[in-house]
């Protein structure tokens, strides 16, 4: 299956409509509870491959995301993001666990799981909004400024790592 890059950003984007989002950093718990009707359970995760989540459709049940405690806050709202992703993006299935996300895990980062990538699409559009990124960016923001990106990077509540991702494929023209 070949990434579908343009529906996660719009699934993402419908997803922030339906939750009334206008500003940053997005509350992803709010969303994936209130919007989604999912359970959030932090865990703490060990062993190998250290589990950073995982998303669950329960059958009578509210379907269940799992984070791992031990994350940072900003890598914690990532994976909530990205399982969010799984539940919009992935209805066929019904489990999805995720080892080292954002660029730590293999394949995602070697592109050859459209479903991880997708669910990486749609996280980066939900944390960091094409319409406000882009009122953000058009006021600017100087994307090779360390600092600059620094203060994006907490105004969206992410990582310095994430918000570089996304401002390189902004600057590519992929959103």
């Amino acid at each position: 299956m070949t990434p579908r890059y343009a529906l996660a950003r719009r699934r993402a984007q419908e997803l922030l409509a339906r939750a009334g989002v206008s500003c940053t950093p997005v509350n992803v718990y709010d969303i994936a509870r209130r919007v989604l009707g999912a359970e959030i359970r932090e865990e703490h995760y060990t062993g190998q491959g250290q589990l950073s989540g995982m998303a669950y459709r329960r059958d009578g049940a509210p379907d269940l995301i799992g984070v791992n405690e031990s994350h940072s806050e900003a890598r914690k709202r990532f994976t909530i993001a990205h399982e969010i992703g799984h539940l919009v993006m992935h209805a066929d299935r019904s489990f999805h666990v995720d080892q080292q996300l954002w660029l730590r895990n293999e394949k995602s980062s070697a592109a050859d799981d459209a479903c991880e990538i997708e669910a990486n699409q749609f996280a980066s559009e939900l944390l960091m909004p094409s319409a406000i990124l882009s009122a953000d960016l058009e006021r600017g923001v100087d994307i090779e400024d360390e600092a600059e990106v620094k203060c994006l990077a907490e105004k969206y509540g992410v990582s310095v790592q994430a918000m570089n991702f996304r401002l390189a494929r902004w600057s590519m023209g992929r959103g």
